[in-house]
């Protein structure tokens, strides 16, 4: 998909800089776990700004490697070889330039290197052998990036998650060796202005493909530079306002305001002066309404009087109850366990009014319907993981690790979207409903779209239920399909 249009392609390489920006911080941390390496030297002499440059055109170029593997017209074996290939050769290339840099072309000494650190590897983690492991995970997920969708919704979903993992690398790794403070905020630069890029892409690509007369796939320059302008000029002031707004002229500028701060504590200090006067007189005015009420009584008298009657003398006791003692262990504990549950009820009491009530009267307000889901406490999501593990393990069971595993998952999850926006707009798919079934009802959901739909479904019965293989070219097909449909309009209550 990299090499669709020039808006996707940008796309891609703003996210693959922005997962080279995430993993930077994790990876400078890793490089300084001492007990962890076997002349780990090498890797700390590796400056940040190459490793995330190393890193994002690695990506880049596995990417477009998937995809033109993908695009090619070879056999599933002849594919698998490829792939392996590319592995080891990357592998080994990356640990010959990044280590290695200065041996001799004929210089094969690196290469036993590598194989003592697989064998004794017991005895710490040598850098080559690091370096072949993180290669083959670059490659897991240039697989996995390769299929991605690239809405406005997934991109945005992948900023705010970068967002996260980037406070958090470069939090740690700023907390725990200061000197890489610097680091961690160019890296969290580079990763917002990289997000921010991506996020305005997929936005305008969705807009341009609805919008009438608009070719949908070209992105002029001039339109690119004023997009790359505006993200440069929100990380400039950023950055600017960042550096201004120090500890010191922070206190600078308050201190500039004393004499608002001082007109502003004059006034507060005038108000609770009105508001004692005001209080002072309604207290008057209650004592001198409640004083004709109390002018034939002496309180004091009555008073004593009351205290004397409760004061018993010893002769007169004996007729008296006897006296009680102090309530039993037993019993405060089962008076402690009552206010307890007295106060949970009354918790309980004001969260139902406050929150349940509140959200069933704003459910009717939302525009997506979401399905009810019982009370589970992970337990669906267990079973969803399960599912989707015994579904993958049917997918490779039936095709292999190959190119035709990667076509079949991607018809899986181009139906499974579908059905997740169907039941957004009210027509929920049952676990036992074949597809079949639910065409006419999917149908309803997206009107007007009951030619796509078709193919869709169809492939997805012909692939789940068939274990028949899709190709490239079919389906690209199906993805131009699902992204016409998906971009339709619900049928709203006046057409209907």
């Amino acid at each position: 998909m990299i090499f669709t249009n020039r808006r996707i392609r940008l796309i891609f390489i703003a996210l693959a800089g922005m997962e080279a920006a995430v993993l930077a911080p994790f990876l400078l941390l890793l490089f300084r776990v001492e007990w962890l390496w076997r002349e780990g030297g090498s890797l700390l002499a590796i400056p940040p700004g190459s490793l995330v440059l190393w890193v994002w055109l690695g990506l880049l170029g596995m990417i477009a490697a998937i995809d033109l593997l993908g695009r090619s017209r070879l056999s599933d074996q002849s594919y698998r070889l490829a792939i392996v290939g590319l592995v080891l050769i990357s592998g080994l290339l990356g640990v010959r330039w990044v280590l290695y840099r200065g041996a001799g072309t004929l210089n094969f000494h690196w290469l036993a290197e590598i194989a003592d650190g697989l064998v004794n590897f017991h005895l710490g983690l040598r850098p080559g052998v690091f370096l072949l492991l993180f290669t083959g995970f670059l490659w897991l997920r240039a697989s996995s990036a390769s299929g991605r969708m690239t809405t406005f919704f997934s991109v945005g979903v992948s900023f705010r998650l970068g967002v996260l993992l980037v406070l958090l690398g470069g939090g740690v790794l700023a907390l725990r060796f200061p000197a890489q403070g610097t680091t961690a905020t160019l890296i969290a630069t580079l990763f917002i202005g990289l997000g921010l890029l991506a996020v305005s892409l997929a936005r305008s690509d969705e807009k341009a493909e609805s919008a009438a007369g608009s070719t949908g796939a070209s992105l002029p320059w001039d339109r690119l530079v004023q997009l790359a302008l505006a993200v440069a000029l929100t990380i400039g002031l950023s950055l600017a306002l960042a550096g201004f707004l120090s500890p010191d002229r922070i206190r600078t500028i308050l201190a500039f305001f004393d004499p608002l701060w001082n007109l502003l504590g004059n006034l507060f200090f005038l108000v609770l002066l009105a508001l004692s006067f005001v209080l002072e007189k309604l207290i008057g005015w209650l004592f001198a309404w409640l004083a004709p009420l109390f002018a034939n009584v002496d309180l004091a008298k009555t008073l004593g009087e009351a205290f004397s009657r409760l004061t018993v003398p010893p002769e007169l006791q004996q007729d008296q109850p006897p006296e009680v003692g102090p309530p039993s262990e037993t019993l405060l504990m089962l008076m402690r366990a009552a206010f307890i549950i007295g106060v949970l009820v009354i918790l309980l009491v004001i969260v139902y009014v406050l929150v349940v009530r509140r959200r069933a009267r704003s459910r009717a307000d939302e525009e997506e319907i979401a399905a009810t889901e019982s009370l589970s406490f992970g337990g669906d999501a267990l079973r969803r993981g399960w599912r989707r593990l015994r579904n993958l393990a049917g997918l490779v069971r039936r095709y292999g690790l190959g190119r035709e595993l990667l076509d079949a998952i991607s018809v899986e999850n181009l139906y499974a979207n579908l059905c997740r926006l169907a039941r957004q707009r009210g027509q929920t798919r049952q676990p036992s409903e074949p597809p079949d079934d639910y065409l006419p009802r999917l149908a309803l959901a997206f009107p007007g779209q009951d030619d796509g739909l078709g193919i869709i479904t169809e492939a997805y019965m012909r692939v789940y239920y068939g274990e028949q293989t899709v190709s490239g070219e079919e389906l690209e097909r199906l993805r131009a399909v699902y992204e016409s449909v998906r971009r339709s309009e619900p049928k709203t209550d006046a057409d209907a």
